[in-house]
Formats: structure tokens, C-alpha cells, sequence
């Protein structure tokens, strides 16, 4: 009779992690491609990363964009657009004057913040969208977590957790005794509640 030697306790869970985790950035794919469907936009949310446009909109605000054609922007609307001067740049300024030449509409632009408007005529071409709503300051993670030690954080901390997953599943396979298991429930609970407290005394009151 031939056997067969299962799949390591340990190594089942890892692969499960694995797996719950494509899962995850499986659906986060889709849920931005929805995104930019119902919005009718390639850039639906972006994070604001200079102070052009004080105090209306600030570093690290997470802003929301919508596509819209040119006939419905108007001198005063709010829009983001691919920079004339390098289209890889998209910039979040004020429309303040609509031009048409020869049946193609260009915008003028400037920041709140900015004395001067910008050198610039923004082609209907080069438009991503209007600007339809916002949060503030919360975009400011997503600037950490964009730099190097951002990843490397990320990283590190997946790694710690499925190694806490997979060592607290090889715990919970070895049946404790009634004693241990007074202990170890107790011990929990304390660790619960510790940690509880902490939290709670590191938040502003």
C-alpha cells in the first residue's frame, strides 16, 4: 500500500495567507477599475502633494475626481489636468478663463495659493477631470508609505504576520492541559486588557 505524506500544518497556513492576500489585491484591482468606470476617469482619487491650491485644498488631502467634457467646466471649476509642460505631471489648479480656438477649448489655470496665473494654456486634451469632493489629510500615509522606507515598512510587517499566523497555528494544534490551560487563558486576557490600556493612553484625550 502506498502513502502519501500530507502537507506540512505550517506550510498550509502559509499558503493560505498567500492566498487570502492575491485574493485581497485581486479585488482592490477591481474595485479601482469600477472606480474609474463610474467616474469616467483614469485618476478618480489622487493625493494632493503641494500647497498651490491653500486653503481650499492642502498637502495630503485625498481628493476625488470626476470626467466630465469640456462644455461643463466653467471659469471657477476646479480641475485636474496633465501638465502642458510634462504630461507624467497632473496638477490640481482653478480655471479662470475658457478659450476657443478653432473649435478646440483651452483653459486658463491658476492656484489659489499662487499670486500669478500660470504661464500655460491647458488643451481639453490634457484634462483628467473636476474635482468633486475631498479628505482631508489622510492621503498624508500614502505619501509615507510611497517612499522606500514606507515598502520596506509593508513588507516587514507582512512577513511578521504570517509568521505570527503561522507560529500561533502550530500553539493552537497542542492540546494544553487543564492547568496550562488556566494559565493560558488568564495570561490572554491580561495581555488583552494591557493592550487595551495602552492604546487608550497614547490617544489624545
Amino acid at each position: 500500500m502506498t502513502q502519501t505524506k500530507g502537507i506540512n500544518p505550517k506550510t498550509r497556513e502559509v499558503i493560505k495567507l498567500l492566498v487570502l492576500s492575491a485574493l485581497v489585491i485581486s479585488l482592490s484591482y477591481c474595485g479601482w477599475a469600477t472606480l474609474k468606470l463610474a467616474w469616467s476617469t483614469e485618476h478618480p482619487i489622487l493625493v494632493v502633494v503641494s500647497g498651490s491650491m491653500i486653503p481650499t485644498l492642502n498637502v495630503g488631502d485625498i481628493i476625488f475626481i470626476k470626467g466630465v467634457t469640456p462644455k461643463e467646466i466653467n471659469v471657477g471649476t476646479i480641475m485636474v489636468f496633465h501638465s502642458p509642460k510634462d504630461y507624467d505631471t497632473l496638477i490640481v489648479h482653478r480655471v479662470v478663463e475658457k478659450i476657443d480656438k478653432g473649435g478646440v477649448t483651452y483653459f486658463k489655470t491658476k492656484g489659489d495659493y499662487n499670486r500669478y496665473i500660470d504661464s500655460w494654456e491647458v488643451p481639453e486634451s490634457h484634462i483628467v477631470g473636476v474635482f468633486t469632493g475631498r479628505i482631508p489629510y489622510v492621503g498624508v500615509i500614502v505619501m509615507r508609505l510611497r517612499e522606500p522606507a514606507g515598502t520596506t515598512f509593508i513588507i516587514i510587517l507582512i512577513v511578521i504576520l504570517i509568521v505570527y499566523e503561522v507560529y500561533n497555528s502550530g500553539v493552537k494544534r497542542k492540546p494544553p492541559t487543564g492547568e496550562t490551560r488556566v494559565r493560558h487563558h488568564r495570561h490572554h486576557h491580561h495581555l488583552e486588557l494591557r493592550c487595551f490600556m495602552d492604546f487608550n493612553r497614547g490617544a489624545p484625550g
